[in-house]
């Protein structure tokens, strides 16, 4: 048989190549065209074909004609044919609004050129398919304030959620000078309520939200004047979103004043018509200072929703901050290559330079008002159990500190239960299938013939606490939210104390890590500890914890005077939650190795299913490093293949001189676990570093990054490599 020339509209245009197929019964590997038994081409089509292993010819011809033969048993001219690249975002996603920058927006839209990378994705868009948009929903910017009659804000603009307390009027314009410092709170509502399809900048997470801008940081902050930013009609606004808190320095410990601590309370209790007010918080940016958000009192809040950042890499940023009482994650700036977030910006202009923890809260912000707007009764109590169940640790799975809690649900001291998933948190709160959580309960335990315990460095005090968690009483607690420790801790340096609490189901918790520059004698004075990392556990049982000081300063004394735990949870079990969360593997890093619950933090003491173990405890070294003890578990514990490669690889860039032979692709990293975790641990202790000229921590001085090109934290891991490598050598 023999294939027909095609015609005009098959071919498409004159002159096009086609490519014919033949089967053939023919063994041999190669046949000229004029001599397989009657095959015959067209003058100056080409010489010759290959027959493959199941015995098909390819020819490059215009038109192939077969005689009847029995070296041939089917032959058909090829065409060209429409094919669409199975990319990782549908071309049409870029297509969906005509805002300049929207295609430079990767955390709303699956942006990957490689599947080899985590996938970028808050998953706002299928929400947005179902026309669900923030409408009806009002957000407010505690901030700098907000150009409200900025093109790409004006049209969500509601003066009824604003305000300005540093001048005292109910304009929130921002005040204009030569550094444009006042930019921040624009740029933070432009994120939740930039306007869709307007030719300008991008687009809001709830672009048909209503957005207010609350001017407060531009001037003298009191307590009253935080006070009435939190409270500021709460009957009005359902959420609030705060990018800013006490200074990220790495040795301040402060919390809402008496004024602003009765404005939350208030808030939960009588915003939005009862349901409460939602309190959206970046969980601070003083990871470069060594600082722990747990001594933040804002985030630290059993009211607020503390938000952490990823990077576009699916890491840790050089700047996020451990503590735990982060609630959930999501995307931000990260290394110098990273894209950052895009926003308006002051003078009608726009952004794609927008960093940091202030930039991730606000994406939470919008995205809690879709949630609002698919179901408007959720209160403040829902939308801290719908982030809880629907985040996703996956995508950051590569990170270390992961474990899993005495309820099957993983969390992370760098980011909460995970990446925020917006179709998953709102479809969850479908009003036709969600139950709000039962009523909330707060069981106080204390031992009131407590004696003050002495404490000194190299030292431990270990606190047993048995409790029946109100068993039998109206407060009695089943299934927990939050948990606080609230302590008096006198002590002559308070950033060599490291506090670890263990649950009753074992899930062990680091609720104060060593912060080096925190020098301060003043200790604390009943400051609550806050963690969420046992959300969801029976808290019936024997929890434990450890105060230490492992920091080798011997001068060091003090005394842990009093304390209590506070329980908080709910009588029975909320009812998403009597099924195990089960977690999806969509939205992961491919071809990685991901280490859940085998990535060890070694700062992090990791649980067990057995309960605490009384010999978990890390054996301290006289520098201060709390790696020492754990150097057996690193053949467990070892980080990513992935991640070691990157460091080889950086390192060999950055020495010449000490460079190895190149090895094959599959050949093993050569950098000695050991050196890994010696390396994180120098980054938080920066100080024991050699100051060389040369050093890359020389730059990672107080307002290096207003004069200095944008730097990411693993350099420093990598310079800290470096010098051990030299060490060594």
């Amino acid at each position: 048989m023999a294939a027909s020339d095609p015609s005009p509209a098959a071919r498409g245009q004159v002159g096009l190549e086609m490519f014919a197929a033949a089967f053939s019964d023919t063994p041999t590997a190669q046949l000229s065209l004029e001599s397989a038994s009657g095959l015959d081409s067209q003058p100056g089509a080409g010489g010759f074909g290959v027959v493959d292993e199941v015995g098909i010819i390819f020819f490059q011809i215009s038109t192939l004609k077969c005689t009847n033969t029995l070296s041939v048993i089917w032959a058909e001219q090829q065409y060209e044919k429409e094919r669409s690249k199975r990319s990782v975002l549908r071309d049409s996603a870029l297509d969906l609004f005509n805002d300049p920058m929207w295609n430079q927006q990767w955390y709303l839209q699956d942006t990957r050129m490689t599947a080899t990378l985590p996938k970028l994705d808050l998953h706002v868009i299928p929400v947005w398919q179902k026309g669900i948009t923030g409408k009806g929903v009002v957000i407010t910017v505690l901030d700098d304030g907000l150009e409200w009659n900025h093109t790409d804000i004006y049209a969500n603009y509601d003066p009824e959620a604003s305000y300005d307390f540093n001048d005292n009027d109910h304009d929130p314009f921002p005040r204009y000078d030569p550094t444009n410092e006042n930019k921040h709170g624009t740029r933070c509502a432009g994120e939740i309520a930039m306007q869709a399809n307007n030719h300008k900048c991008g687009v809001g997470v709830a672009y048909n939200s209503k957005v207010g801008g609350i001017r407060m940081l531009d001037g003298i902050v009191t307590d009253a004047i935080e006070a009435s930013s939190i409270g500021f009609n709460p009957g009005h606004v359902d959420i609030y979103s705060a990018s800013w808190g006490p200074n990220d320095d790495g040795k301040t410990v402060e919390g809402p004043g008496r004024l602003a601590q009765k404005a939350f309370e208030y808030g939960v209790k009588q915003g939005r018509q009862g349901k409460g007010s939602i309190f959206v918080w970046a969980s601070g940016n003083g990871g470069r200072q060594g600082d722990n958000c747990d001594c933040d009192g804002y985030t630290d809040s059993i009211y607020t929703i503390s938000i952490s950042s990823a990077s576009q890499q699916g890491l840790s940023p050089w700047y996020a901050e451990k503590c735990s009482s982060t609630l959930a994650t999501s995307y931000s700036s990260g290394d110098y290559t990273d894209q950052r977030i895009t926003s308006a910006d002051l003078h009608n202009d726009c952004t794609e330079t927008h960093t940091g923890t202030s930039a991730s809260a606000p994406l939470a912000a919008g995205i809690f008002a879709l949630a609002l707007e698919a179901n408007p009764n959720l209160t403040w109590r829902d939308m801290q159990h719908l982030v809880v169940w629907t985040s996703e640790y996956d995508p950051l799975a590569n990170n270390p500190g992961w474990k899993k809690n005495g309820a099957g649900l993983m969390v992370n001291s760098r980011f909460g239960f995970g990446l925020l998933n917006a179709k998953a948190l709102v479809d969850l709160a479908d009003p036709s299938t969600w139950s709000s959580v039962p009523e909330k309960k707060e069981c106080v335990v204390k031992d009131n013939d407590f004696e003050p315990r002495a404490l000194k460095a190299n030292g431990e005090v270990i606190i047993e606490i048995p409790t029946r968690a109100c068993e039998g009483q109206e407060n009695a607690i089943k299934s927990l939210e939050h948990v606080q420790f609230e302590a008096t801790i006198e002590y002559s340096r308070r950033g060599d104390l490291h506090v670890t609490l263990t649950s009753a189901a074992g899930t062990s918790t680091v609720l104060l890590a060593e912060r080096e520059r925190d020098t301060s004698p003043n200790g604390f004075k009943n400051w609550d500890f806050m963690s969420v990392h046992t959300w969801g556990e029976n808290p019936i049982g024997t929890w434990t914890l450890r105060i230490t000081d492992m920091s080798g300063r011997m001068q060091n004394e003090g005394r842990i005077v009093n304390w209590k735990l506070i329980l908080h949870g709910t009588s029975s079990q909320p009812e998403h939650m009597k099924e195990p969360r089960v977690y999806t593997s969509y939205n992961t890093v491919q071809n990685d190795r991901r280490g859940v619950e085998k990535v060890v933090d070694p700062r992090e003491e990791q649980p067990t299913q057995e309960g605490p173990n009384e010999n978990a405890q890390a054996s301290q070294s006289p520098s201060g490093s709390r790696v020492g003890g754990r150097r057996d578990e690193l053949a467990e514990g070892a980080p990513s293949e992935a991640m070691l490669r990157l460091l080889q690889s950086a390192f060999s860039k950055n020495s010449p001189s000490k460079q190895s032979p190149k090895k094959p692709p599959s050949a093993k990293p050569n950098i000695p676990y050991e050196n890994f975790y010696e390396a994180l641990e120098r980054l938080n202790k920066p100080s024991q570093l050699k100051d060389s000229e040369d050093s890359l921590y020389n730059d990672y001085v107080d307002g290096f990054y207003n004069t200095k090109p944008y730097k990411h934290r693993d350099d420093r891991l990598l310079q800290a490599l470096v010098d051990l490598l030299r060490e060594e050598n």
